[in-house]
């Protein structure tokens, strides 16, 4: 089983124009926003996506996470 992908970003306003882009890139990957800077898909982000944060310099307004199981806690 592939596990989802949770990417989390604050970017900031005067690079509006990239966090535009990034949500577009992440639609195109099969992801959807839980929250409008919180975004929930399948699988690992591929090399090219993670070439795109370093090339615009926003690797550190980007957290991407892991998770095996959703749902809540029980």
């Amino acid at each position: 089983e592939v596990a989802d992908t949770i990417v989390v970003f604050d970017i900031p306003e005067k690079q509006r124009k990239c966090r535009r882009y990034l949500r577009f890139e992440l639609i195109a990957r099969g992801f959807f926003p839980l929250q409008k800077s919180v975004w929930l898909g399948a699988g690992p982000l591929d090399a090219d996506f993670l070439d795109f944060l370093a090339c615009q310099k926003i690797e550190r307004c980007v957290h991407i996470f892991s998770i095996n199981r959703r749902g809540t806690l029980a």
